[in-house]
Parts: structure tokens; C-alpha cells; sequence
């Protein structure tokens, strides 16, 4: 069964409900208005929708990146960390290993970065996890500036 993009439907059907159920509507206004508002409705969902999975992909690729960042800084700053590095392969298996929904994806990258930031407060010294999690903090910033966009804002660049 071919995969459909939910905003990509919303998207179609607010244009049909806009484009051809609402010109047909002619004898009541306000079935006519509430039609358009139906119309508006599913192209704001639509948005929303598409800026939520398009928000979780950047988050997905920043994620990867920045735990491959965090193993190059591991191994420059010569830290002996097992357990981090344990943490980092989990975390990297369980993001390659994800697939479904928008939240199941996101909620495996929060799990994964908080794995491996548990990881690092557990193993590490004050000095070494400072520097061992300055590469997921990348991370965060990319969440919470997608976010503050779907809100119509835009983050402290």
C-alpha cells in the first residue's frame, strides 16, 4: 500500500472543499460560510502537519550528527567513557531503527538524547561531561528553534 502524506491529503481536500463544494453551495450562506471556514481549517492543519514532520526530520538529522560529533570529541579529548560510547551506539541503532509516526520518531530521538546525556552525568567527571555534551546541545537548539517556527516565531539565531 503506497504511503500517503497526511498534509498532502489535508492540503487536497481543502482545496476541493474550497474550490468545488463551496461554489456549490449557493443556496444557503451559512452552510456556504462554514464550508470556507471547514476549508481554512484543513489547509491550517495541513501546515501544521507538514511543519511537525519537517521540524522532526531536521531534529533526526541534527541528532545523528551531533552523536557522531560527540564520539570525534570523545576520542580528541582522549576520554575513556565505555558507557558513553554505549549510549551513543543505542542511541544511534534505536534513531536508525525508528520508523512510523511522526511522535514514535520524535519520541525516539528525545529517548536517545537522553540516554546518552544520562550517560555521559553518570560516567563522567564535571570537566569531561561540560565538554562531552556541548555536541548534543546542537541538538536542542534545533528542537526548540523548529518548534518556536511551527509557533509562528522565530528562535535566537
Amino acid at each position: 500500500m503506497p504511503y500517503l502524506d497526511p498534509e498532502l491529503i489535508l492540503d487536497r481536500f481543502a482545496t476541493f472543499t474550497r474550490e468545488e463544494v463551496r461554489p456549490a453551495v449557493t443556496d444557503d450562506e451559512f452552510v456556504h460560510a462554514q464550508v470556507g471556514s471547514m476549508a481554512s481549517t484543513l489547509q491550517f492543519l495541513a501546515g501544521e502537519v507538514g511543519g511537525r514532520e519537517a521540524a522532526v526530520r531536521a531534529q533526526r538529522r541534527t541528532l545523528a550528527d551531533r552523536l557522531d560529533e560527540l564520539e570525534a570529541v570523545l576520542d580528541r579529548n582522549e576520554i575513556d567513557a565505555p558507557d558513553v560510547r554505549a549510549a551513543l551506539e543505542e542511541g544511534r541503532s534505536e534513531i536508525d531503527a525508528t520508523d512510523g509516526s511522526t511522535r514514535d520518531v520524535e519520541e525516539a530521538l528525545l529517548s536517545a538524547a537522553d540516554n546518552v546525556l544520562a550517560a555521559i552525568d553518570n560516567e563522567l567527571d564535571a570537566e569531561r561531561a561540560a565538554i562531552a555534551r556541548r555536541p548534543l546541545y546542537e541538538f536542542l537548539r534545533t528542537r526548540v528553534d523548529r518548534q518556536l517556527r511551527m509557533l509562528g516565531r522565530e528562535g535566537d539565531e
